[in-house]
């Protein structure tokens, strides 16, 4: 793992449920006019118990502190250990007796888009994001605001995307690319570790990955429609594949 840093939660939602995982938070800063809704109340009882300071200051301060929003009353400085060797974490897969099951995001943009891909991510089990180190940005405190708290949940992989490809392969997992030339998924056996490689939907995956990769699938797509959303093309695969570990290919 690597050094902590802080990242800002602007989110009532995403303090709630990060809180309620146990996650560690450095202090909470609360509008004077915080303390009286019920979900203010609940995230000041888990902030005690967890023994994380809380730090009352006027609306105008708060303000001065707000990066996505004017009208939230907290933010929370939560201490972030996000940042995983896939070694490691491939080796804690294997601990845990859990198959090996990847994202790795290819130029992806917009915080929008990104937060919904982990969301998904989270929920489905997937154990591993993988993205180019000078992507690292994509992991800011609007992507956990939106994402709900997901992105700071799920395991990320701050490392070359071609190293990463070899690592995998070097672990028998199959990665494959989104491509609209690709084979239909559900003509796929999705069962077993997995990695799926998903690009913006302006440029799409890069050529050297598209080369690298074990084979292409695509979604089906009437006459006119070259792509779906990224996030909504995450979900459909992400659930496949828990549909054939369940049902069968």
């Amino acid at each position: 793992m690597s050094k902590s840093k802080f990242i800002q939660i602007e989110s009532k939602n995403a303090l709630l449920e990060l809180l309620k995982e146990g996650r560690e938070f450095d202090k909470i800063y609360a509008a004077s006019n915080a303390f009286k809704d019920e979900k203010s109340r609940e995230i000041f009882e888990l902030a005690s118990k967890n023994r994380v300071p809380i730090l009352k200051v006027s609306r105008r301060a708060l303000n001065r502190k707000l990066r996505t929003s004017s009208s939230e009353s907290l933010i929370g400085y939560m201490v972030s250990n996000n940042d995983w060797n896939l070694k490691e974490l491939l080796d804690k897969i294997y601990e845990e007796r859990k198959i090996p099951f990847f994202l790795i995001l290819d130029n992806l943009k917009y915080s929008q888009n990104i937060a919904a891909v982990m969301r998904t991510a989270f929920a489905s089990g997937v154990n591993g994001i993988i993205i180019n180190p000078q992507d690292k940005g994509l992991i800011s405190d609007e992507t956990i605001r939106i994402s709900m708290g997901a992105a700071e949940r799920v395991p990320l992989v701050e490392m070359n995307l071609f190293n990463a490809l070899k690592t995998l392969k070097e672990n028998d997992i199959k990665v494959y690319a989104v491509h609209m030339e690709g084979q239909n998924y559900y003509d796929v056996d999705l069962r077993g570790p997995v990695a799926f490689v998903l690009g913006a939907e302006d440029v799409g995956i890069s050529p050297g990955m598209l080369e690298r990769v074990d084979a292409n699938i695509s979604l089906p797509m009437r006459e006119g429609i070259g792509s779906l959303n990224v996030s909504a093309t995450a979900s459909v695969l992400v659930y496949e594949k828990l549909r054939q570990e369940v049902k069968g290919f």
